[in-house]
C-alpha cells in the first residue's frame, strides 16, 4: 500500500471542538476534534468503506478451563476373562480398531480347559435335559413323583446356566462355540475390542503371564469426547444445562462448539470450584484427543446492542474513537475523530453505546491512526 502523502490535518476552532464534543457524547478522555481530508483516489486505493451501526446480539459468556475426556462408553479397557500367556499383539498404540477386532492372542493351558469344560457342560446339558423331559412325561401319566421331578428340573436350568456362561466366556475370548462342539479345539484365544476407536495404550508384551485383574490395552472413540471444565462457585447459577459451549482450539483460530450437560452439585473444597461436563460437536479433522487442556467459553445468554466491526473502532490513549464522514465531495472525504465508550467484544464486531452515529469509517481507518 502506498503511503499516503497528502493527508492533512486542520484543526477546527474551540467552539467547533466543544460543539462536536457535545454532540457526539465524548467520554472522559475527551480527544480533540480533528478533520482529516482523504482524496478521492486514496479513499480507493485503500479500499476504505463508510458504513453504519448494526443491531446485533452479543453473547454474555463465562471463560473457564477444561480437559477433554472421552464419554463414559468410549473408553474401554482390555483385560482377559481367563488367566495365560501373551502370545501375540496385533497392534499398536494409535492403530485404528473395530468393535469385535482381536487386538491380543493369548495361549496357555486355561484357554484348553475353557473349551473343555464347554464340551463337558454341553454334554452333561444334554442328559439332564432328556432326563427332565422324560420324568416330565411320566408325571403326566402319574407314573413318577413331582418330587423326582422337580430335582430333575432344577439340575437341568442349573446345568443350562452353565452351559450359557461358557459360551459367554468362550464368545468373549474370540472362539466359536458351534466350531468347538464339532472338535475343532484352538490353542489360542484372541482379547477383542469392546468398541470401536483408536488403541491408547498397550500394557503388555510377549510372553508375559496374564491375570484376570490386568488390563493389558486401552482403546478410545475420539468421535464420542466430552469437555470436563470447573466453574467457581460464585457463578456456577449462570451454567445450565443446554448453553452453548465455544471450544478454542491451541494454536487455532478454529473453534469447535457443543453444548453443557451437567453441572455439578458439589465445589471443591480446594478451589471451591464445580465441576461440569459438555458434549462435542467434533468434526473429523479437529484434533482434539484425550487428556488435552484447552480454554473454553460457556455462552450464557444474549443481548441486544448497536455493533461496528472492530476494523471501525481504534485505541487512541486511554479509550476509543471511530472516523465519521463530516463532509465529501468528488475530489476528497473528510472525516472527524469521535470518541466512544465500548462494550462486548465479540468475533469481528465490537458493541458500542451511542446508536446515532451515522456514516462511519468501517475499513481503512487503520492507515489514518498510523499517519498521526
Amino acid at each position: 500500500m502506498k503511503k499516503i502523502s497528502s493527508i492533512s490535518i486542520i484543526l477546527v476552532a474551540a467552539a467547533l471542538a466543544s460543539c462536536s464534543a457535545k454532540n457526539n457524547n465524548s467520554n472522559e478522555n475527551q480527544i480533540p476534534d480533528s478533520l482529516i481530508v482523504v482524496s478521492a483516489e486514496q479513499f480507493k486505493a485503500m479500499d476504505m468503506a463508510i458504513g453504519n451501526p448494526a443491531k446485533l446480539k452479543f453473547a454474555n459468556d463465562i471463560a473457564v478451563q477444561g480437559v477433554i475426556e472421552p464419554s463414559p462408553n468410549a473408553k474401554a479397557y482390555i483385560t482377559s476373562p481367563i488367566g495365560g500367556v501373551i502370545k501375540t499383539i496385533k497392534v499398536t498404540p494409535s492403530s485404528s480398531v473395530k468393535r469385535g477386532q482381536a487386538l491380543i492372542v493369548i495361549e496357555g493351558l486355561e484357554v484348553m480347559n475353557a473349551q473343555t469344560a464347554f464340551v463337558e457342560a454341553f454334554n452333561q446339558h444334554l442328559v439332564a435335559k432328556s432326563n427332565y423331559e422324560r420324568l416330565a412325561q411320566l408325571a403326566q401319566n402319574g407314573i413318577t413323583s413331582q418330587r423326582e421331578l422337580i430335582q430333575a428340573e432344577g439340575e437341568y436350568r442349573i446345568l443350562d446356566a452353565k452351559l450359557h456362561s461358557y459360551k459367554i466366556l468362550l464368545t468373549r475370548i474370540g472362539l466359536n462355540p458351534d466350531v468347538i462342539l464339532k472338535g475343532d479345539f484352538s490353542g489360542e484365544a484372541y482379547l477383542v475390542s469392546p468398541i470401536e476407536g483408536i488403541v491408547s495404550r498397550i500394557e503388555t508384551a510377549i510372553g508375559k503371564p496374564l491375570t484376570t485383574d490386568e488390563p493389558v490395552a486401552e482403546v478410545i472413540d475420539p468421535k464420542n469426547l466430552l469437555l470436563k471444565f470447573y466453574v467457581f462457585i460464585n457463578q456456577v447459577n449462570l451454567v445450565k444445562p443446554g448453553q452453548k459451549v465455544e471450544i478454542v482450539l491451541p494454536r487455532s483460530r478454529n473453534a469447535i462448539y457443543g453444548n453443557v450437560i451437567s453441572v455439578g452439585l458439589d465445589a471443591n473444597t480446594e478451589n471451591k470450584a464445580v465441576e461440569c461436563f459438555a458434549s462435542i460437536s467434533q468434526t473429523s479433522n479437529a484434533g482434539l484427543i484425550s487428556g488435552m487442556r484447552i480454554s473454553a467459553k460457556v455462552i450464557t445468554d444474549f443481548v441486544d446492542g448497536w455493533a461496528l466491526p472492530r476494523t471501525a473502532v481504534h485505541e487512541m490513549g486511554n479509550g476509543h474513537i471511530v472516523y465519521v464522514l463530516d463532509r465529501n465531495d468528488s475530489l476528497s472525504y473528510r472525516f472527524k475523530k469521535v470518541p466512544l465508550k465500548v462494550g462486548l467484544v465479540q468475533d469481528t464486531i465490537v458493541q458500542i453505546f451511542d446508536s446515532t452515529l451515522t456514516n462511519v469509517l468501517l475499513r481503512g481507518g487503520y492507515e489514518l491512526t498510523i499517519e498521526e
